[in-house]
């Protein structure tokens, strides 16, 4: 009776390809229980409904379910159960695939930033500091503004915290990292001063408390490389103010040092390339 109505445990498996053992542990969990069981040998026969079970366990499998939710599906039988339960599994695969976007867009734009900065290098690496009159276009930044202490450490947590903030709410980071000095770069004290860092991002329809838009315009702009040090963006700033006196130029607002570095650069301080951005207005 067995060999012409029912399949031995070795024959569901082939037919099914499956491991005998995935078998053996949807019957101990309830999943996929054997039709018949033969009470001297404690052998399991399949019957073809039970081949038929499994396929659709497979089948769930494959769209993600978890075995659990295949076991509430397969008991109760309903169309409407089985139909809620994909409707909501298909959110699930839509959220994952606008999470994926999110992340490939990102590593795109990391290798095009990472391009960039591997032929800027090149051209700048051992040279002197590169001062150059630029028109700026708005940029659209979250950005983070407190007094603090001036120094990497701290700056480097304030990028991580913005950056977490930039993922948890769906945005996507489109440019190169800012501090924004909101003191006098030659006088402000390092232990307490009124910095702002900021990180662009692809612009959103709901304006937050931490977004907000860098007025573009003609920006004085100085690009050095390594580390940023009190010394160094002292001497930098210095010669921006003699060049802004020598050509006619004044201050139009508060300094922007942007990193043209990736985020995962930060610990190689010998690969830095800084741009230092003030903007400026012709005297009358």
């Amino acid at each position: 009776m067995h060999q012409n109505s029912y399949y031995s445990i070795g024959q569901a498996a082939k037919i099914c390809n499956i491991s005998i053992q995935t078998l053996r542990y949807y019957d101990k969990i309830g999943l996929m229980k054997p039709s018949e069981i033969d009470r001297s040998s404690g052998y399991r026969y399949y019957s073809n409904l039970d081949i038929l079970h499994i396929k659709i366990v497979q089948d769930m499998k494959s769209l993600d379910f978890s075995l659990e939710e295949i076991r509430h599906a397969l008991q109760s039988g309903s169309l409407n159960r089985i139909k809620g339960l994909m409707k909501v599994k298909h959110e699930e695969a839509l959220q994952e695939l606008r999470r994926l976007k999110r992340i490939t867009t990102s590593i795109e734009q990391r290798i095009t930033q990472i391009d960039s900065l591997l032929e800027m290098n090149r051209g700048t690496k051992d040279s002197e500091v590169l001062i150059e009159l630029k028109e700026l276009e708005d940029r659209y930044v979250a950005f983070d503004r407190k007094r603090s202490v001036c120094g990497m450490e701290t700056m480097v947590l304030k990028f991580t915290e913005l950056f977490g903030t930039i993922y948890e709410n769906g945005m996507t980071q489109n440019g190169y990292m800012m501090t924004i000095y909101h003191e006098n770069i030659m006088t402000f004290d390092r232990n307490d001063t009124d910095l702002e860092v900021a990180i662009p991002i692809k612009r959103v329809e709901t304006n937050h408390n931490f977004t907000r838009v860098i007025p573009g315009g003609t920006y004085i702009t100085a690009m050095y490389t390594g580390i940023p040090t009190e010394q160094t963006y002292k001497c930098i700033y210095g010669k921006l103010l003699e060049w802004m006196t020598k050509n006619g130029y004044c201050e139009g607002g508060p300094a922007v040092e942007q990193y043209l570095v990736d985020m995962t650069q930060m610990a190689k301080q010998e690969d830095y390339l800084i741009e230092l951005q003030v903007p400026v207005s012709q005297r009358d």
